[in-house]
């Protein structure tokens, strides 16, 4: 029978997490936007690329690490921020954050995640960014970045791919939603579709129900239930979305600064110019809109330029799901690869072993994948390994 234990792909555990999930929580990490075709053409993208392997290319160890803001990570890649994580499983950020410890990799905690930045700063000091989602209150942008910057985070990550809330199918169909928790109204359904999902439900239950957006709690009235902390969050979505906003980020900022969400090399050298350390490829795992380009299309075009005249590392996110994705990624021109639902179904298949397993998979697969392919270092990678 398969198990966390003895799952051998990304799909696997996505599969044990379809097991243990009711039909609208998983719904909504497979789904993506409207049809769904973002999503899965994020996947699909890279069936578009193969490799040439190179012969005779010794058998010296394989090296996967990458150096990356002054730090030596172990791997290639790290664990995206996913948003309201902990309805997956509860204290999903922090069994991603400690597993991307563990890992030496870094983890983004999501601006909507159900963890406080204070929290997943003590648990990974030197792996966990913060994904900051600027809000129409100025002073609540400004608050996030100081308590980010005191509590000890190097890394701000600014997510500009998302100007207007997720228009979801699956709450439209259901009446649910995974922020706000369910409802008198939506009650029935959930109770139905949850009562076949025993030990989720038994979970939910024992913690009180739907996970709060913990970073939020600051800026509600005491004791706020977690669709209080919701309509705080959705009445500041989004705030001045321009770059102006991301100009005046930067001065308050004084850490390394990220800017996702780039899909265009216009933006890229605009982004340069703002002050960003970094920018990340992504259409945000075609959770906006369903008709975009898939990322990893998208980082080609970029690449078409010269990406050493960026001058700045290049991140990918978006349809990883093994480690030959993480290679063909790195190949067509990404510096550093982020996974956000190769490890949340690892975490909401099993919780910490769970995720720790969605990491050795993605670890195994990456290195096995180099050594066949004729390249011994994940740094040595370039479109030359590709056909």
């Amino acid at each position: 029978m398969l198990s966390v234990k003895n799952a051998v792909t990304i799909d696997d555990l996505q599969k044990l997490a379809r097991r243990r999930l009711p039909k609208f929580i998983i719904s909504y990490a497979e789904r993506g936007a409207g049809s769904g075709a973002c999503s899965s053409g994020n996947v699909d993208a890279f069936l578009d690329y193969h490799f040439s392997p190179k012969a005779l290319a010794g058998n010296a160890p394989i090296d996967m690490s990458t150096d990356l803001f002054g730090r030596t990570y172990a791997q290639p890649f790290g664990i995206s921020a996913v948003g309201l994580a902990g309805i997956y499983r509860q204290h999903a950020d922090e069994i991603l954050a400690e597993a991307a410890r563990d890992a030496n990799v870094p983890f983004i905690l999501s601006g909507s995640g159900t963890a406080n930045i204070e929290t997943i700063a003590k648990l990974a000091p030197e792996h966990s960014w913060y994904q900051l989602y600027p809000a129409k209150d100025p002073a609540i942008t400004e608050d996030m970045i100081s308590r980010a910057k005191d509590a000890g985070v190097q890394v701000l990550v600014i997510t500009v791919d998302y100007p207007e809330p997720n228009r979801s199918e699956v709450k439209e169909r259901t009446g649910i939603s995974v922020g706000r928790g369910p409802t008198l109204k939506t009650l029935p359904s959930l109770a139905l579709d949850a009562a076949r999902h025993p030990l989720w439900l038994i979970e939910f239950l024992a913690s009180g129900g739907t996970p709060k957006l913990e970073s939020w709690q600051p800026y509600a009235p005491k004791g706020a239930k977690q669709s209080e902390l919701f309509e705080i969050f959705n009445e500041n979505w989004c705030g001045p979305f321009d770059w102006l906003e991301v100009e005046r980020i930067r001065k308050l900022w004084p850490g390394k600064m990220v800017i996702k969400g780039i899909s265009r090399a216009e933006d890229v050298r605009r982004a340069i110019a703002a002050g960003a350390d970094a920018v990340t490829i992504s259409n945000h795992g075609g959770n906006k809109l369903d008709r975009v380009l898939p990322s990893l299309h998208a980082l080609s075009q970029i690449c078409k330029e010269q990406k050493e005249t960026y001058g700045i590392p290049l991140f990918f996110d978006g349809g990883i799901r093994r480690g030959t994705d993480v290679l063909t990624a790195l190949a067509v021109g990404a510096s550093f690869c982020f996974l956000g639902r190769a490890t949340l179904f690892g975490v909401a298949a099993g919780g910490a072993p769970g995720a720790q397993r969605a990491m050795d998979i993605m670890k195994v697969e990456s290195a096995h994948a180099l050594a066949m392919i004729g390249c011994r270092a994940a740094r040595d990678l370039d479109e030359s390994f590709l056909a």
